[in-house]
């Protein structure tokens, strides 16, 4: 008995051989680029056009992924509503995003549904909760409504055709 009471190990094949996923490599630039990746894919880029914007568009489209920038939307707006915070991290504009409440959570809204979704409208939510140069955070980086009003038309750009258009589709 070469290994004593224990069993002789199985082979370390997970049972995923024949399918590869991508390179450490590409999943280090993805994850160390993805403020870039972001921006490129809600300015309308191509997924398919390199490894990175691929795996990121295939990160963005989780339901794990949409729940965070979801919960990162929700938290921002609580932290607006809340009295100053006794911390050197820079917060979202409050009154800026209290005004914007109602589009925030439509936005929030759209991202934990089961629909599909547009990856340049998750993109460009992932863009308003990551960047802290952006709209929410600083009032001479554009417009809050307009931004959020973007999102949401991209994240609708998916919607299945309706009536007899679904019809010819299929």
């Amino acid at each position: 008995m070469p290994y004593g009471v224990f069993p002789v190990p199985k082979s370390r094949d997970s049972g995923k051989s024949g399918a590869t996923g991508p390179s450490l490599a590409v999943r280090i630039r993805t994850r160390f680029g993805r403020a870039e990746l972001d921006t490129a894919l809600a300015t309308g880029a191509d997924p398919g056009g390199s490894a990175e914007l691929a795996l990121r568009a295939e990160q963005l489209s989780s339901p794990a992924e949409r729940a965070r920038i979801a919960n990162g939307l929700i938290e921002a707006l609580g932290d607006a509503r809340r009295g100053e915070p006794m911390t050197l991290r820079l917060g979202p504009q409050r009154e800026v995003v209290r005004d914007a409440a109602d589009g925030i959570l439509a936005l929030v809204l759209r991202l934990r549904d089961d629909r599909p979704v547009g990856i340049a409208g998750v993109a460009a939510a992932a863009r308003l909760v990551d960047d802290r140069r952006g709209a929410m955070y600083r009032d001479d980086a554009g417009d809050l409504h307009e931004v959020i009003r973007s999102a949401q038309s991209a994240l609708d750009a998916t919607r299945e055709p309706a009536g007899e258009f679904a019809a010819q589709a299929a």
